[in-house]
């Protein structure tokens, strides 16, 4: 399958909308919201669209105000027929290398968000980049007791113009991670 990677429009909003519905666990927000993801944060996302013109891939993101160096990754949403083939991996790497000013990504993930939590983990190493994993919500003290916790993960690129050319360690901060082999 070929894939043209691209800033979102407005035309995208449904489609994209709809493509995040069919993607559990993923939140849904309202077409609305999709919408502004794929106008005012299109510098800070991307689809993967078919050689037929149908959005099979979606990442929101935005830079964070205080941390200019920081990409935050709203969601991503992939086609069932679409994963496990790279496009996410592929969609985030393009995105981040957008703005070759960036040191960090971070994102919060489910703790049953096993194929995210693969994804991003294969980011991080990609990239060469130190991993922290933390507990960011907790399910009953910021979400209502209606949703599983969201785990922070944040990866940051090593600071050669303090360190040479010295290569990061990749290494892991523990949260409850599990073998995300399976």
């Amino acid at each position: 399958m070929i894939f043209h990677y691209r800033k979102p429009d407005s035309q995208d909003g449904s489609a994209v909308h709809d493509l995040i519905k069919r993607c559990p666990p993923l939140d849904t927000n309202s077409l609305y919201c999709n919408l502004l993801q794929c106008t005012d944060f299109a510098d800070t996302s991307i689809v993967a669209e078919s050689s037929v013109g149908e959005i099979r891939g979606f990442i929101s993101g935005y830079i964070t105000p205080k941390s200019p160096d920081t990409l935050f990754i709203w969601q991503v949403a992939l086609d069932q027929r679409c994963r496990g083939k790279g496009v996410a991996l592929t969609m985030l790497t393009r995105l981040f290398d957008r703005y070759p000013k960036l040191r960090c990504l971070k994102t919060t993930i489910s703790p049953s968000n096993k194929p995210s939590q693969r994804l991003f983990l294969s980011f991080f190493k990609q990239q060469g980049m130190a991993v922290e994993i933390r507990e960011h919500f907790e399910s009953d003290v910021h979400l209502g007791g209606d949703h599983e916790d969201e785990v922070l993960y944040l990866g940051t690129k090593p600071d050669h113009s303090s360190m040479g050319d010295v290569k990061s360690d990749t290494g892991l901060h523990n949260y409850k991670t599990e073998d995300l082999s399976k």
